[in-house]
This record gives structure tokens, sequence and C-alpha cells, in this order.
């Protein structure tokens, strides 16, 4: 597979194709990862699929690194940084973050530019071909096969053919122009610089760190975001389009007057304009080649949903394509990537809209912001109490529809629970990734597959009481599933059921082949 793109998105992709077996080659046009940080934010359903493929502790580790001082979280705003106040503290936001769903995993904050390399470091050194500083040139399917062509560091120009071409080269992607997909966008309510510089203000935050400041004065309009709490900062300036971001030599003291100190040294390390406005591919597959993250959605950073869905892209993705390589799937298994994973973007795009307001963003309802609040969703319930729709009928529910409660119902993520096995103690999210897995009831009668594969037809098979205990006293089979201890389910190599003993479809078909009764 020819991965193009090598930000948070494409190095994912290749992690988790990397895990399934999936060779791959990764190019980026680029030296380096982005210098400019955009996703802070890490969603719990996002380091569980970091857990999967055994980079979530060196992740954690650098957010651990990332705060020089205080901590992530709180907003704060005012006319300036210097007498902003605070309008939602840090604990009541992590208290949000941590009740957003049992899960193995905790939320991360971490800058863009630091969790990058981290993926980078771990993708080189498990032997993927990353090829930084290389680009697409042109590409054409023929045959079973895209025939790419990469200009490499040098100038030269060599041939590269994949079986899958997949595009997470960004919101101007080359990949998404040539195959002529076009975007469905919404109007942007909002146009900003993205000024990420270096300036000393540890002590001026010392006791008032905060994840988001809003300023408004008479010289300056837009939102400071923090990336260590000391020195490094991101300064969102809003300005009107039809005027185009100020000049470069006028940034550092608009970001003086935002600050509200006249003397601080500023050093701008990077910037970018970029708008609120939401576009969705109109299509996330033709042919052969597959899009991803940004190349196929873009939508304002409020509420951390886009870096997050791009990744989840890549993951349902993966194990689809590792299933056709080997022959354990038919080939339509890759029409439903675009199914399943569009409407979320649509929705998560619409959510990241309704945050727009300042105050809706953190869940303060005010008179101004009133409006939105009835189709305010629960960030934690989007991203992991989301149910797919299956194109076989086991599920009639749209792709877009939530539940309130995870207790493996058909669509969803398998829910979690910290279980014994082999004398380890692991959460049943880590039973998956590498196969199907059929999960029985301690009075289900099962026999064991020959061979766990990515064919649902043979998964690998755990009885609850005899190939894995509950470890909490509160966790047993049917409150985890809500079904009878001769219950089974089984469940997709990401994570998600594709059916339960209770609801017919292929669970027959795996019945019979297992002896389930």
């Amino acid at each position: 597979m020819l991965i193009v793109g090598g930000g948070l998105v494409g190095l994912s992709a290749g992690l988790f194709l990397q895990r399934l077996g999936v060779p791959f080659i990764l190019i980026e046009k680029n030296e380096g990862v982005s210098l400019l940080p955009r996703a802070r934010g890490i969603h719990l359903r996002t380091m569980e699929l970091f857990r999967q493929i055994g980079v979530e502790d060196a992740v954690k580790a650098a957010t651990v690194a990332a705060w020089k001082q205080g901590g992530f979280g709180g907003a704060r705003r005012g006319r300036t940084l210097m007498d902003a106040q605070s309008i939602v503290d840090v604990s009541t936001m992590r208290v949000k973050m941590a009740a957003a769903g049992a899960s193995p995993s905790s939320f991360g904050a971490c800058p863009q530019t630091l969790i990058e390399p981290v993926l980078r470091q771990h993708l080189e050194a498990r032997g993927g071909d990353v090829r930084f500083g290389h680009e697409l040139v042109s590409f054409v399917e023929s045959g079973d096969a895209v025939v790419a062509t990469v200009r490499g560091r040098d100038g030269q120009e060599t041939v590269v053919e994949a079986t899958w071409l997949l595009g997470a080269d960004g919101g101007r992607s080359f990949v998404r122009r040539q195959l002529g997909i076009g975007m469905i966008e919404t109007p942007a309510p909002q146009h900003l610089l993205n000024i990420f510089f270096r300036a000393d203000l540890a002590e001026a935050v010392e006791g008032r760190t905060f994840s988001q400041c809003e300023i408004a004065n008479e010289k300056v309009r837009g939102l400071f975001l923090a990336m260590n709490n000391t020195d490094m900062w991101s300064f969102h300036l809003e300005y009107d389009p039809s005027q185009g971001p100020p000049a470069d030599s006028e940034l550092p003291d608009l970001l003086r007057a935002a600050i509200g100190l006249d003397d601080v040294d500023i050093d701008i390390i990077s910037h970018g304009a970029w708008s609120t406005g939401v576009s969705i591919a109109q299509r996330y597959r033709l042919g052969r080649a597959f899009l991803c993250g940004d190349a196929a959605h873009l939508m304002p950073p409020w509420g951390g949903f886009n870096a997050t869905t791009g990744i989840a892209d890549a993951h349902n993705l993966a194990w689809k394509i590792a299933a056709t390589l080997r022959g354990e799937a038919a080939a339509a298994l890759l029409d439903s990537y675009e199914t399943e994973r569009r409407p979320l973007a649509v929705r998560n795009g619409s959510q990241a809209l309704l945050r727009t307001d300042f105050d809706a963003r953190f869940g303060i309802e005010t008179q101004t912001n009133r409006e939105v609040f009835p189709a305010l969703l629960d960030a934690g319930a989007l991203l992991l109490r989301h149910r797919y729709r299956y194109a076989d009928g086991v599920s009639s529910e749209d792709s877009s529809a939530l539940v309130a409660h995870l207790q493996a119902q058909t669509g969803t993520r398998f829910p979690h629970a910290w279980i014994r096995r082999d004398g380890q103690r692991i959460s049943t999210l880590d039973l998956f990734g590498d196969s199907y897995v059929l999960l029985a009831g301690p009075n289900a009668s099962v026999q064991a597959s020959s061979r766990a594969s990515l064919n649902s037809a043979t998964p690998a098979v755990y009885v609850a009481g005899k190939d894995f205990e509950f470890v909490d006293s509160e966790d047993d089979w049917q409150t985890l599933t809500a079904l009878p201890d001769d219950g089974a389910v089984t469940v997709r190599p990401d994570g998600f059921v594709l059916c339960r003993s209770d609801g017919g479809g292929c669970f027959e078909r795996i019945a019979l082949m297992l002896c389930v009764t």
C-alpha cells in the first residue's frame, strides 16, 4: 500500500497496517513533521487505538513532558492575557474528560508537534518504509494496482506500484484533487491566522494556566492556546477575509497587544491561515484510492474531533485492507469504509461548528448561544458510543446514532472491563485487533475455531470463566453484554460488535460453524 502523507493520520495508518503485516511505503513531501501545532487533545478512543499498536505509553510520556508548569485544562477570557479571568477551571474540565466513558485509557493533552515525532520514531524503528522529503507527482490505476510516480529529495523520479493508495495528505490533498472528488462545504463563521510563537510568559501565567483563553480588545481579537504553559504558545488571530491576514511585520505587535505586555520578546516559529468552516469529501473512495483524515474531512478544532475522527478512519480501513489482501474477506468489505466513516465526519463536523461560540464550547449556556444547546452532544458519547449501520442488515441504526450505554449492542464498540487472562490483568479491548473474536458466556457451548483470522467465520473464541475472568466484582457477562450466560457476541477486528446470539443475521452462520448453542 502507498500512504501519501506523514502527519498524525498517515503515521497512524502506517502503524495500524504494520501491526497487521501489510507492507506499505509512506511518503511525505516535507522533510520533517509539521512545525505548526494544530491538534492538542487526544481523546479516549484515540488513546485506545494507540494502546493497541503499542505506542500509548510513549504518547503518555510525551503528554507529561509537554507541560512545564500547571496542566492542561481550563478556559479564560479577557481584554488581554494579563487580565483574563477564569470561566472554567482545570479540575472541572478534567472531571468531564474522565467521565467520558469507561476505558482502559485516559484523555491525553499534547501538541501535535510532539506526538508526530513519537509515531514516526516507532514506525521507523519497527522497520516501516517511511520516506520524508518524497512527493507524489502522479498516479494512475492500472489493472490490479496503482502506479505512482514519486519524486525524491534529489529530484529523481521513481515508479511505485501498490495494490492500494491512501491519501492522507491534508486539506489541500493532491490525491483528492487528482481523483476529481469534490468537497461539500459549510461556510466558515471565522477566518483565523494560527501563529505559533515563543515568548517567556511563565511568570505571567503562573497559577493561571489554561487550555484556551479568548481575547478581545480594540486592536486584536483571537484565542490563545497553551502549548507548555511557559514559553510556547499558539494564538489564533481573527481577521476579515475580505482584507486578508495582517502582514508578517505586524504580527509581533499584535501578539503583544493580545498578551497585554509591551516589552515581551516574541519569536514567531510558524504561522498559517485557516477557517472554521466544515468540508467533507463527496466520496471517500474511488477505485483503488482512499481518502483519510484531513483529505476526507476538515472541521474546526472545537471539541478536538478532527484528528480523532481521522485516526479512527485509518483504523477502520487498515483491518479491511488486511482482510482483503489476505483473501479472508471479499473486496466488497472495502465499500463499508465510506458508509461507516463518512456519516460520522458529517456529524462530528456539525458538532464542532456548534462549538464556535466560546461559552458553548465549554458547556456554558447564555442568552446568545441558547439555541445551539439542544443540538449539542457530549464529546465522549460522540467518540465512544456511536453505532455503525451494517450493509447486511444486522443493524438498522444510522451510522451517526448514539447509544446511552455500551452493552455490546450490534455496531458499537465492545465495552471495556478489566479481565484476567493467562495471569495478566488486561482490558476486554486488548482481545481485539488481530482477528474476529467470539466472546461467549460461561454456560455457552462453543468450540475453538481451527484458525483465528480476519474472516468472520473463523474467529478467536474466548469463554468467560474459562478463558478469562472478570477482575472487578461488579462486572460479569450479563452486565457487560445484556445476554444470558449461554449467549455469545462476535466482535470485528476493530473492536466493534458484528452480531449477537440474540440478533440472528450473520451469527446464525457463525454459530453453525462453531457449534454455539
